[in-house]
């Protein structure tokens, strides 16, 4: 017999998977709706033009891309902001703004799969547009640290770390870097983490970027936010310098800039951002990001629509699981049974399964199938942690009556069946 193994990068959700999977997303609906975000989906399958655009040269490099019977080059979603784009051009007249909306994706890309990154993975949406503000940014990041707190994590254990797409630009140029370079540059600047200074200084190199520059590059990369002088800056980079300085006022009204780090090595490797960009991190360093993102403000008049301001993150559930786990922080992932309804004999099933009919109107309610004993039922409603036994009895049932043990506290109490 033929043994069939699973794709590589993908994973099986066995019911405890499962119900860890729905533990995560349950904390993610729980924040979005905190501050009033409504979910949103879009299809699995889109024009591969829409990812191609704007998002840069990592993503088309990775997606599942294949051609259907009409000729037309299709994907498989590698992330959703795209969509969320297209979505808003289509029917923007009609929408309310500011537009707050929030998905839970599911997500392909083919790149090699290590710790915490897969091929296929979920991942957390959540979007603000319609908002020039820099407040709409902080709400937006407010809602990240709002879903870290609500697993428990403190500012001890993860922090957002922000920059802005104008003032680094604006630097970087600054440092005497060409123009023309300055994309090329920039790419190299987000991958700094994952490179040793040699290593870092030999990619600039191979741009020919000056030493000169790099020099420049490797002090400002480490400057603080009051080294800047707004004054040196280009216009675009006054602009950028003085959003990222009211954010961080919002940011402080929101009482979370405690949480956060400005961190001029924070690129983000999409095209389509043009202002704030931000990531959240473990503070030990040891995971990915755990989520990121940024403004868009171009976007969706990119896809047809009229100009408007957007900005949102994606957070997925590979990084967060792993980082939950390691802090001992993943919540409990054994499913609520309420009542375990147990048959002492084949004699009183049929009026078992009645009982936990009527139970389950109210509550969630298993029962034996397999006509174990009473006392291997004892020992399997124990094992799914049932908070009560309802034992059905010939006896009982004469009496119009159940006997039900609390499993916490061992006491029973006979319970008339008018009352169940």
């Amino acid at each position: 017999m033929t043994s069939v193994q699973g794709l590589k990068g993908t994973r099986d959700f066995y019911p405890k998977e499962m119900n860890e999977l729905n533990l995560i997303f349950n904390v993610w609906k729980a924040a979005a709706r905190k501050f009033n975000y409504q979910e949103f989906d879009g299809p699995m399958l889109e024009p591969a033009g829409l990812w191609t655009l704007k998002s840069g040269a990592e993503i088309p490099e990775q997606m599942y891309c294949f051609e259907d019977k009409g000729g037309k080059k299709i994907a498989v979603r590698p992330e959703l902001t795209p969509t969320l784009a297209r979505m808003v051009a289509a029917k923007q007249k009609e929408l309310q703004k500011p537009i707050k909306w929030f998905s839970i994706a599911r997500c392909w890309r083919y790149e090699a799969p290590q710790s915490g990154r897969l091929r296929e993975f979920f991942q957390m949406n959540v979007d603000c547009l319609g908002a020039e503000s820099m407040m709409a940014d902080a709400e937006v990041i407010a809602t990240a640290v709002e879903i870290m707190k609500s697993f428990g994590c403190t500012e001890n254990d993860f922090y957002v770390r922000l920059n802005n797409r104008k003032l680094i630009a604006s630097l970087i140029l600054g440092a005497g870097v060409e123009k023309s370079k300055l994309q090329e540059v920039s790419r190299v600047i987000d991958k700094k983490d994952k490179l040793s200074e040699k290593d870092f200084i030999l990619t600039l190199k191979d741009l020919n970027v000056k030493q000169e520059a790099i020099d420049n590059i490797l002090v400002m990369l480490k400057s603080q936010i009051a080294d800047i002088k707004e004054e040196k800056l280009d216009e675009s980079g006054k602009k950028g310098y003085r959003e990222l300085m009211e954010l961080i006022g919002w940011l402080n009204a929101y009482n979370i800039f405690k949480y956060c780090k400005i961190d001029f090595t924070i690129m983000r490797g999409f095209d389509y951002y043009t202002s704030t960009v931000f990531e959240v991190f473990d503070k030990s360093g040891e995971f990915r990001a755990i989520a990121g993102g940024g403004r868009y403000d171009d976007l969706v008049s990119d896809f047809g629509g009229e100009k408007c301001p957007g900005v949102g993150y994606g957070m997925g559930d590979v990084v967060l699981g792993l980082f939950l786990k390691k802090l001992n922080k993943m919540p409990a992932a054994n499913p609520e049974v309420d009542y375990y309804v147990a048959p002492v004999n084949q004699a009183v099933v049929k009026q078992a399964v009645e009982i936990a009919g009527k139970l389950r109107k109210k509550a969630n309610v298993e029962m034996d199938l397999a006509g174990k004993s009473l006392k291997k039922q004892f020992e399997y409603a124990d094992s799914i942690g049932a908070k009560k036994i309802v034992i059905v009895g010939e006896k009982d049932l004469k009496e119009r009556k159940v006997t039900i043990r609390d499993m916490k506290s061992g006491n029973e109490e006979k319970v008339d069946l008018n009352s169940l």
